[in-house]
């Protein structure tokens, strides 16, 4: 049973990654610079987004046949002072393309 699941799972896993396309983009934006604290001093300071809003994103494209293709665009936000995510420019789209007339 457990030789089953784990050649099901490599199946699945390589089947997943073989797509026609696979393009990553993104925008990295940070800045460091001085800060006046809470207690009033001077403090250097790294932060996320200086003049836009940092995303890493991925789209997919897979060819299935006789015209028809899938696409995937997965782009989500992130903070690159501390890796956390941010709801800015989050966008997660999955469809089909082909001539349906």
């Amino acid at each position: 049973m457990k030789k089953t699941l784990i050649a099901l799972a490599a199946a699945t896993a390589a089947t997943a990654f073989a797509a026609d396309s696979v393009t990553i983009y993104g925008i990295a934006d940070s800045w460091f610079g001085q800060s006046k604290g809470n207690n009033g001093i001077n403090q250097t300071v790294v932060q996320s987004g200086g003049l836009s809003a940092s995303r890493l994103g991925f789209s997919v494209k897979e060819d299935l046949g006789d015209g028809l293709s899938a696409f995937a665009v997965i782009e989500d936000g992130l903070n690159l002072d501390d890796g956390s995510k941010t709801a800015q420019g989050r966008k997660y789209v999955l469809g089909l393309s082909g001539g349906f007339g």
